[in-house]
């Protein structure tokens, strides 16, 4: 009986939604300083050098970390569906433009922010446009983040578009 539920407090649904947007960001921030400030636990030496714990560490082949030791573009599993999208949005010259893509970008409701580093990840060629693959690969980027995983500060090597990965050398 919904009659018996107690009367709506503005001033507390005020509170938690501050809570959640400003608080639990700054919470969250404290955290990473202090993941970033505890001592790197590297495997030394052999084919693991450089990751954390080998292929059994926490994370590995997860997120964006999904497809490393494969020899395909891992991308490329969904290009299809995300080219369907990019041909949709009239490309010129095979690129689209950074405002058109925005457009496209935002419906993941994910924070400008985040969406920011993703077209920086994402324009691997650094012109201002999107191709297909840059395209594929920022919506495999939103993909990455709605699924709960943090984005690397760095394209790794094996999410590099197929038809960018001389230009990386």
């Amino acid at each position: 009986d919904f009659t018996k539920f107690p009367a709506f407090k503005q001033k507390l649904l005020d509170s938690v939604e501050d809570m959640l947007g400003n608080d639990i960001a700054k919470l969250m921030t404290l955290v990473r300083k202090e993941e970033a400030a505890m001592p790197s636990q590297s495997v030394k030496g052999g084919a693991f050098e450089g990751t954390m714990n080998g292929p059994f560490g926490h994370g590995y082949g997860e997120g964006a970390g999904e497809g490393i030791d494969e020899l395909e573009w891992i991308v490329g599993r969904d290009k299809p569906s995300y080219d369907e999208i990019f041909y949709t949005l009239s490309p010129i010259n095979g690129k689209v433009s950074g405002a058109t893509a925005k457009k496209e970008m935002v419906k993941s409701k994910l924070p400008n922010t985040v969406l920011g580093k993703i077209w920086t990840l994402a324009d691997v060629d650094k012109d201002g446009y999107l191709d297909d693959e840059e395209f594929a690969l920022a919506n495999h980027l939103i993909k990455v983040k709605l699924e709960g995983h943090e984005l690397p500060a760095k394209l790794p090597a094996h999410l590099v578009p197929p038809s960018k990965r001389q230009e990386q050398n």
